[in-house]
């Protein structure tokens, strides 16, 4: 009897504790400087809508959010090194829904798996990736477009950076016949000398830089992958209406490494969940052609990725891509 009450009162002090510490870890999050991971290059789009939700989180808990950037392997490089961060809640992870859901298709051997490693915080907007040409260009719809890529047969070119950009261009070209070679860039920066000068016909990227180049005189901007028109762009047609059937629209969200403490992501949840549906984020993320999103809690969120996991099975078939 001793020691079944010793063993039971053990037990309640364990239990105790752990309540203890959930609570403190809820209560008192963060306590300290929180680090967000970033996959892409400083200055791309995903690094400013890091560095916009970096600060708005700043000013809601009164500590430093700072942005790291990790580029390369298609966001994976980045991914890797939230995973094995430590669970606190002081490493996170802003990412395209792309990152996680593409990873088991575009890899021999996937750096990470995206249904153990991470638990998904929430997501924080959705955007449709675009087609751009340069001003300089004679081409002022999709269909100028068409045609002379049509004339120009393989010796014309279009631009990629990442897979969207990869999938979405190759789903044009099958549904226009066209033979156009792609050419693959590191970062969509990169692109803009060659567009400038005419050596690539067409970039397919995201809103960020396609709407930088629009509002600079730099570029033209003749189609967007969302199936309807999004307010952001509303001068710009969806492909649907152009006569190309897709509808491809990317979301962002903030993960965590898997077993970061519950009450620290459910706390994260309603901060970002109270962020994005601000009018100050709905001004920041339209204004970058995007669309805010929400989701009532992790579980919610994860169940958004896991249906984007079975979806991009099919994407990456449609964009023949090969397992690197």
């Amino acid at each position: 009897m001793k020691s079944f009450i010793s063993g039971a009162f053990a037990l309640g002090v364990s239990v105790c504790l752990a309540v203890g510490a959930a609570r403190a870890a809820d209560g008192n999050y963060p306590s300290r400087q929180v680090t967000i991971i970033t996959g892409f290059a400083a200055g791309s789009g995903a690094d400013i809508y890091s560095r916009y939700f970096a600060k708005q989180l700043e000013e809601a808990t009164k500590h430093t959010f700072v942005v790291e950037n990790k580029p390369g392997g298609f966001g994976s490089i980045a991914a890797v090194a939230a995973a094995r961060a430590t669970p606190d809640g002081y490493t996170l992870f802003i990412g395209g829904a792309d990152t996680f859901s593409a990873t088991p298709y575009v890899f021999k051997q996937a750096p990470f798996d995206p249904r153990k490693d991470f638990v998904y915080v929430a997501p924080i907007f959705g955007q449709g990736f675009t087609l751009l040409v340069s001003s300089k260009s004679p081409y002022k719809t999709l269909a100028d477009l068409t045609a002379a890529m049509k004339q120009k047969g393989s010796k014309g070119s279009y631009a990629t950076s990442n897979n969207v950009s990869t999938i979405l261009a190759e789903v044009y070209k099958q549904s226009a016949g066209l033979e156009t070679v792609q050419v693959r860039y590191k970062a969509t920066a990169d692109v803009a000398n060659d567009l400038d000068s005419g050596s690539i016909d067409f970039i397919v990227a995201d809103p960020v830089f396609g709407l930088a180049r629009a509002r600079d005189g730099s570029g033209r901007l003749l189609a967007i992958s969302t199936a309807k028109r999004i307010s952001s762009m509303s001068d710009v047609q969806p492909f649907k209406d152009q006569g190309v059937d897709v509808d491809l629209n990317i979301w962002w969200l903030v993960a965590a490494p898997a077993g970061t403490p519950q009450p620290v992501v459910d706390k994260l949840n309603g901060l970002l969940s109270k962020i994005v549906r601000s009018d100050a984020t709905r001004e920041f993320v339209g204004k970058n052609g995007g669309e805010p999103l929400t989701a009532d809690s992790s579980a919610t969120t994860y169940k958004m990725v896991e249906r984007e996991i079975n979806d991009w099975a099919r994407y990456v078939k449609v964009g023949n891509i090969e397992p690197q």
